[in-house]
């Protein structure tokens, strides 16, 4: 995944599937785990750039910024799920 890729826009083109009344379906799940990757990949970048630039640094900022967008829509779609 690249940086300022929507995991959703990613999504685009896959087999949809409608949810269920027990929870997400199919869609649903693979977009959350590629969520799930995007936010371990990113948090992974951050801690490499923080380790070369150090914490203040605006490369450092601005992984920090998309990583706490992907994080609330992670947050989003878990809640979204728990309600069935």
């Amino acid at each position: 995944m690249h940086l300022g890729t929507s995991p959703k826009r990613e999504l685009e083109g896959a087999p949809k599937s409608k949810c269920t009344i027990w929870g997400a379906g199919i869609e649903a799940s693979r977009h959350h785990l590629d969520l799930e990757t995007s936010i371990e990949q990113l948090r992974q970048q951050m801690i490499e750039l923080a380790g070369t630039h150090g914490l203040t640094s605006d490369a450092v900022l601005g992984v920090s910024q998309q990583l706490d967008k992907y994080i609330v829509m992670a947050q989003n779609t878990h809640k979204a799920d728990s309600i069935w």
